[in-house]
């Protein structure tokens, strides 16, 4: 495995239900939750935010992000770029 998982609990219920119900500390309203982060580039991670009352995952690699609605579609991402960092 490349990667660590930061909060298994969250992790885990994103790839199985709805994420909305998660609740997010101060800090985490403001920077996200980090749910994963590559161990090769620890500028990779995988984090669940919020966005107008909505939660999203983002993928953060360097000085860029991309946010997904869906955990399929950020797991995607974040897979894809694992695999490029690790090469």
């Amino acid at each position: 495995m490349n990667y660590k998982i930061s909060n298994k609990q969250v992790f885990e219920q994103a790839q199985v239900r709805s994420v909305s119900d998660v609740l997010f500390t101060e800090d985490e309203l403001q920077n996200g939750m980090l749910l994963a982060i590559a161990k090769e580039d620890a500028t990779l991670a995988l984090y669940l935010i919020e966005v107008d009352g909505q939660k999203k995952f983002e993928v953060r690699w360097d000085d860029s992000h991309e946010t997904f609605t869906g955990w399929y579609s950020a797991w995607e991402n974040f897979t894809w770029c694992l695999n490029i960092a690790g090469n």
